[in-house]
C-alpha cells in the first residue's frame, strides 16, 4: 500500500509541476491588450523615456503593461523599422526549465492570439552557449525575420538561461 501511495504522490507532484503557468485568463487578456496596442504603434503602452545604450539607433520607453509573469519589459522604437515591446522572464540555471517555460509561453501565445501561427526556430552557439530565436508568422511561407509578428528568445548569460518575448508593432504614420 505504501508503494502505491508513493507512486500516487509522485504522479500528483509531477502533474502539478508540469502545468502551464501562462495558461490563465490574466495572461491572455494582457497579451491581447498589448497586441492590439502594437497595431497602433504602442500609443497607450508607451511610458516614460528610458536611457538607451544605443541612443543614436533607437529610443526606449518604459512599458505601462507588463505581461503576467514577466519580470520587466520595454518598448523600443528603432531608427528604422517597426517598434516592438520586449518582455523578460525569470532566468534559471537549468536550461531544461527555461526551455519548458518557453514551450508553455508558446502555447499561451497561440491560445491568446486565436489564429494559426507558424514558427521557425534558429539556434546558434556563441562561446559554446546556445542562442535560440523562434519567429512566429501568420503566413506559412514567410521566411523573413522582419516579417515575424512575435519573437521568443532563449539565451545564456552570466551563468543563467534567459527567456524573452518580443511583440512587434507597426509604426504610426
Amino acid at each position: 500500500m505504501k508503494l502505491i501511495s508513493i507512486l500516487f504522490l509522485v504522479f500528483i507532484v509531477s502533474k502539478a509541476h508540469s502545468q502551464n503557468e501562462f495558461a490563465a485568463t490574466a495572461f491572455y487578456s494582457e497579451f491581447k491588450k498589448v497586441w492590439a496596442d502594437a497595431q497602433n504603434g504602442f500609443t497607450t503602452s508607451k511610458g516614460e523615456k528610458r536611457i538607451s545604450e544605443f541612443e543614436e539607433l533607437r529610443n526606449e520607453f518604459e512599458i505601462n503593461y507588463l505581461l503576467p509573469l514577466a519580470d520587466s519589459g520595454k518598448i523600443v522604437y528603432p531608427a528604422s523599422g517597426n517598434p516592438y515591446a520586449i518582455f523578460y522572464f525569470e532566468p534559471d540555471k537549468v536550461r531544461l526549465k527555461v526551455d519548458q517555460r518557453g514551450a508553455n509561453l508558446r502555447d499561451a501565445i497561440v491560445t491568446a492570439y486565436g489564429l494559426p501561427l507558424y514558427a521557425r526556430t534558429e539556434t546558434v552557439l556563441i562561446n559554446n552557449n546556445p542562442y535560440s530565436n523562434t519567429f512566429y508568422y501568420t503566413d506559412p511561407n514567410e521566411t523573413s525575420n522582419a516579417m515575424a509578428i512575435f519573437r521568443m528568445t532563449i539565451y545564456y548569460k552570466e551563468g543563467k538561461y534567459f527567456l524573452s518575448l518580443e511583440i512587434n508593432g507597426k509604426r504610426k504614420l
